[in-house]
């Protein structure tokens, strides 16, 4: 078996499609990282033109000097003339240290005005930070939190920002990276015609399907690997890994007791099992279909169908739970931090917490359905 399994990951591996299409999507987030370093970025506080490296060095030098202070009337007061000073003269410097206090408060009251957000006290913020909060709770949920004056600016985040916000597009990456790649697996032999000599060999209806289903898993999950270590390698040069523990409601206004830093991990973790469930999915639907290219289009088309259908309407209940186990959608902020409709006891689960479950048991249903498919075909399909 396991000579099997070597001989199909090196089958696939030498296939010029793999090098081709991994090094394309390697190469272009490597771009973009170099982008978002040399290029001038803007900024809506500043009118000076610095690359992305030092616009990112002056915001966390800044974030440091506020870094550990509790969200309270006094650094409220202390923001308020910096930024008033700031709007009078554009002097952005003395107003930098608060920015992530300033565009949080504004995200709490849902407003981009300055004077609304400069006149908020500390009791109106947390007023409005609880209610919101409670507003997208749900009943009974053990869970549910809430804040008195009880929230610590950590510092710097951005890193942790911008690797939860760029999730999605690296599971958009390895879903292309996998349909290509591994749609051929089983494919070549029925284009090749040599499927009928496999039919002779001595494992060709048994311990080959396996072995070739856990190379192309090997190379779903390796894909993933180097795309996660190439982006996390991206983002450390780009913004550093500070604020791990700065609490998820900065950039997700939702009741759960996580930091930033956590739900990365989560969403990362979720990229790898959604890695399995798509490779066994190609390959399985590849067998069924006969066709990579098409394998190809109904995978791709299911992606594209994703990006623009945003959100679906919650009241379509079990069409917008499939939805959001999609992995293009589940490995994202929106996508693994709501409620499932999936119950443990009377407590509904989270999705990020049911979607390992629904995975495992749906890579077993394809992985069944291919084995069905690619025995009969031996047989019948001469």
């Amino acid at each position: 078996m396991f000579t099997l399994y070597k001989f199909e990951l090196r089958k696939i591996i030498n296939r010029k499609i793999l090098w081709i299409t991994g090094g394309i999507l390697l190469m272009a987030l490597l771009l973009w990282g170099l982008a978002s370093a040399v290029l001038p970025q803007s900024r809506e506080y500043s009118t000076v033109s610095l690359s992305g490296l030092e616009m990112n060095r002056a915001e966390r030098e800044a974030a440091e000097q506020i870094a550990g202070r509790k969200i309270e009337q006094k650094l409220l007061d202390e923001m308020q003339p910096a930024y008033e000073e700031f709007i009078v003269d554009g002097d952005y410097k003395k107003a930098l240290p608060y920015l992530d206090i300033y565009n949080f408060i504004g995200t709490v009251l849902e407003t981009n005005a300055s004077a609304e957000i400069l006149n908020c006290d500390s009791d109106t913020f947390y007023a409005m930070l609880n209610t919101k909060l409670e507003a997208n709770a749900l009943a009974g949920r053990e869970e549910n939190i809430s804040y008195n004056e009880q929230l610590f600016y950590q510092g710097y985040f951005d890193g942790w920002r911008q690797m939860a916000s760029m999730m999605k597009v690296l599971a958009c990456m390895e879903i292309m990276f996998i349909a290509i790649c591994l749609s051929t697996v089983f494919t070549v032999e029925h284009t090749r015609k040599t499927d009928q000599i496999i039919l002779c060999s001595r494992f060709g209806k048994k311990r080959l399907y396996f072995a070739k289903l856990m190379a192309g898993l090997t190379v779903g999950i390796a894909f993933t690997l180097i795309l996660s270590l190439l982006m996390f390698g991206i983002i450390a040069f780009l913004y550093g890994f500070d604020g791990y523990n700065t609490i998820l409601q900065f950039v997700l206004m939702r009741p759960f007791n996580l930091t930033l830093g956590q739900a990365v991990m989560i969403l990362i973790g979720l990229s790898f099992a959604g890695a399995i469930l798509v490779s066994v999915f190609t390959m399985a639907l590849s067998e069924l279909t006969k066709n990579s290219v098409g394998t190809i289009g109904i995978i791709a088309g299911i992606l594209i169908l994703t990006m623009f259908i945003m959100e679906m309407p919650a009241n379509l209940k079990i069409l917008s739970e499939i939805w959001y186990m999609l992995p293009s959608n589940l490995v994202s902020l929106n996508g693994a931090f709501r409620y499932s409709m999936f119950l443990l006891g009377e407590r509904a689960m989270l999705s990020y917490q049911i979607a390992p479950i629904v995975y495992f048991a749906m890579a077993i249903i394809f992985s069944i359905i291919g084995k069905i498919v690619y025995n009969r075909y031996q047989i019948s399909g001469r």
